[in-house]
């Protein structure tokens, strides 16, 4: 009891904090988060409410005190009852017995009154430092909350299991790697939840092979009909449900969608890093370009990465179906060039990868916060290359602010997506909805 009224204003505070909600999100069933938000919440408090305990009751022994005296109450009333029941299973009256059992009842009753007055003393007290006992643990929650959440954000990021949020040795050395630097930290928390719009995409849809879309509708074409259906006619107890949805039409089968060439080929991520981009716009970019990576490696296509600024300033990164370790990814991740804005220079090493390391189909998605005039006879001349080697572009224009911000690839493109006019996330589903 006594530690109950220390504790139970502290469970109350919590549950009444605003980040409370969010914190249980997190960690509820998830051992990972629940733990790293453990040892904040406990890292953020355990020595503030040592202090904050030294004066409940005036004095920090005072809760030892009134434990001490619970024990008391407790062990009296045990031996009342001992002596009660001793002089029950007596056929004689015994005086004497009597005696003990009316001095054991004032005994208990003694400290019964003893543990009430301390308990109104320690109440009164705490009381006086509730305000003080909310605060420490309203910023405390928060705190837990923004852990969890940054484990639950750089598991889903980096993980080969993102959905695996174990206390494991495996997570334990990504979570050490990644917060060791704040460039993959900052990706963090865009990249894990970019990979769950792709992870949706792919139960929402079904590829069969490169440049063959299926969804799901209902019929009765059972040469198209899902597997889970069919399965209803192995069983007498089934078989008739089957027979009447198939009566109505209502069998799950295979939409096959018009064949879809744009797109699907091997993927090209022009990426801006100009100075305008360093911070949110940079990790922004590095989340979509990651996730492209994921999208091409699903699939079988290659993916290359090309990192630019100003004129001739550019970093190639070429990423083959399994050919690439965790080391590269983060590599291209923390690349950052800084500089000027120069559109020539990557494109022309685009073009340079369908030559020489053989991107078919390619499938270049060019992402900037800048403006950059192209010369006329360098317009025509691209214009011929993407007549010849039929490659898409689709443009991803930082502009949040600057809406209506020119693009002078804007006549290459089949889509141009702004983020003065989309949020970030749901571009991502665009992008993704026409690549999964």
């Amino acid at each position: 009891m006594a530690a109950r009224k220390f504790n139970a204003p502290i469970l109350e505070h919590i549950t009444q904090s605003g980040d409370y909600s969010t914190l249980k999100t997190v960690c509820e069933g998830r051992e990972l988060p629940a733990y790293e938000a453990a040892s904040e919440f406990v890292a953020r408090t355990a020595g503030e409410l040592d202090s904050l305990l030294s004066n409940i009751g005036g004095e920090k022994n005072a809760l030892n005190t009134l434990e001490k005296l619970e024990q008391g109450e407790r062990q009296a009333r045990q031996e009342l009852a001992e002596l009660l029941e001793r002089m029950q299973a007596r056929k004689e009256r015994d005086l004497g017995l009597e005696q003990s059992v009316v001095e054991a009842a004032n005994k208990a009753e003694s400290k019964r009154r003893q543990v009430e007055a301390v308990g109104k003393l320690v109440d009164a007290n705490a009381a006086k430092s509730r305000d003080d006992v909310a605060g420490l643990v309203s910023l405390a929650v928060s705190a837990a909350a923004e852990k969890a959440e940054e484990v639950r954000n750089i598991i889903g990021a980096w993980s080969d299991e993102p959905g695996n949020l174990e206390r494991n040795e495996a997570n334990a050395e990504l979570l050490a790697l990644v917060r060791k630097s704040q460039v993959l930290r900052d990706i963090s928390r865009y990249l894990g939840r970019f990979r769950e719009i792709f992870a949706q995409g792919k139960r929402n849809g079904y590829s069969y092979g490169r440049g063959e879309k299926y969804a799901l509708e209902l019929g009765r074409d059972l040469s198209r009909a899902l597997t889970s259906e069919l399965a209803m006619l192995a069983s007498p107890q089934t078989t008739p449900l089957f027979l009447r949805k198939y009566q109505r039409g209502q069998i799950k089968q295979y939409q096959r969608r018009e064949p879809t060439f744009k797109g699907m080929g091997d993927i090209i991520c022009c990426l801006d890093e100009s100075d305008s981009t360093h911070g949110d716009p940079a990790a922004w970019g590095k989340a979509v370009a990651l996730t492209l990576l994921e999208i091409a490696a699903d699939s079988g296509r290659r993916f290359a990465l090309i990192h630019f600024s100003g004129p001739g300033n550019f970093k190639t990164e070429v990423f083959r179906p399994g050919g690439y370790a965790m080391a590269e990814k983060v590599e291209a991740a923390e690349t950052f060039l800084g500089g000027g804005t120069d559109f020539q220079t990557p494109v022309n090493d685009a073009l340079r990868l369908m030559d020489e390391e053989d991107l078919e189909n390619a499938d270049i998605v060019f992402i900037t916060d800048g403006e950059c005039a192209l010369p006329d006879a360098y317009v025509e001349r691209l214009r011929t290359e993407q007549a010849n080697r039929r490659f898409t572009v689709t443009g991803v224009l930082l502009d949040k602010g600057r809406p209506g911000m020119a693009f002078s690839l804007e006549s290459f493109c089949q889509n141009i997506y702004r983020t003065s006019e989309l949020l970030g996330d749901e571009i991502v589903r665009e992008i993704v909805a026409g690549r999964c």
